[in-house]
This record gives structure tokens, sequence and C-alpha cells, in this order.
């Protein structure tokens, strides 16, 4: 079965999903098949796609996989530049998406991880790719979501005696202590006399 069939069975109706005709985008499906074929006990074919935006593809990928997935597109890919980490709270799992170009074939490719809410971890890829140092710890801080092994986990974005367990990235985050009304930057606007 093609990726491209695979795909909509699984994800028809997402809004997020808008794949892409075969023809036009022949160098991005060339690129998600030999993914699907060569990491396929890595990754989850019925939702991995090519978008309909040129030159994007996205690939979920089994959380504990990352690392063979990012080592894997490094050597056969020549992938080296990764873009940004960014988040996302999707009820009960999160979701981290690494985003990487592959210059080259001048294609943007997000690798998709989906946490649990219960466990939201999954291995870092620091030591492959240095420059996730701190979009990892952002992750973390921001969602919760826990890049295991990082090797130098620290505050990077909120106040050193921001509360523990409080994510304010996460839907079901209240600001219970009202932190953000506070804020010189999201609080109420000031009215001026």
């Amino acid at each position: 079965m093609s990726p491209e069939k695979d795909q909509g069975q699984q994800t028809a109706g997402a809004p997020e999903y808008h794949p892409a005709p075969r023809e036009g985008h022949e160098t991005e499906y060339a690129i998600l098949e030999d993914i699907l074929t060569n990491l396929s006990g890595h990754v989850i074919p019925e939702r991995s796609y090519v978008h309909k935006q040129p030159r994007r593809v996205f690939v979920q990928v089994r959380p504990d996989s990352i690392r063979e997935v990012v080592k894997y597109m490094m050597e056969h890919h020549n992938m080296w530049q990764m873009s940004t980490l960014s988040g996302r709270d999707l009820g009960d799992d999160l979701q981290a998406c690494y985003h990487f170009f592959l210059n080259d074939k001048k294609v943007a490719i997000t690798f998709r991880l989906d946490v649990p809410r219960s466990r939201p971890e999954y291995p870092s890829i620091t030591d492959l790719f240095p420059a996730a140092e701190f979009v990892e710890n952002e992750i973390r801080e921001m969602f919760g979501i826990v890049p295991v092994g990082h090797p130098n986990p620290r505050r990077c974005e909120l106040p050193e005696n921001w509360p523990d367990g409080e994510y304010p990235l996460r839907k079901d985050w209240a600001d219970p202590r009202g932190l953000m009304e506070r804020s010189k930057t999201t609080g109420p606007r000031v009215t001026e006399e």
C-alpha cells in the first residue's frame, strides 16, 4: 500500500492533514518512501505524509526511536540543519515536533513524537544535534515534555522561582496564582490618564 493511501485511512479529517498529490512532489515522496522502507520499525506510516505545501514532509516517529531516525537521516540524507523544536498539547498526549531542513533537496521535514501526558518522555538528541540543547530545555519547561538524557537541563524561558509542575503552554494550565496577569507583557493594559 502506498504511503498516500495508508495515511488517508487514519488521518483523513484531521485539520492539519493536507496530503499532496504525487505529481509535482516526487522529491518529497522519494524521501518519505525511503524513510518508511528503511525505518519501518521506527515510524508510523499511516500518520506520515507529504504535505500539499511545497517541500514539506511530516513523519510520525515512535518516541523511543527518535535517535535512530535522526542518525539515519544524518547518514543517508545529509541532514545537518535543525530549524527548531515545537510542542503541542493534544489532550491525552503531548507532541514534540523536530523541524529540520534537507539543504541539498530543499525540503523541510518534521518528525512528530507523541508521548502520553502521564509519562511525557523521550530520548534527547542534543548529543547528535547540539542545536537541540536550548529548545529541548524549552519544551521541558513550557510543556513538561522531558528529553531524557539531556546534558544540561535548566531553565531557559521561565523565572527560576516558577512553580514545579506548571507548564504554561499546556491547554489545561489555568494560571492559578495569576502569574501571567502580573506580567508586563501579558497582563492587563494600563490605561493612561
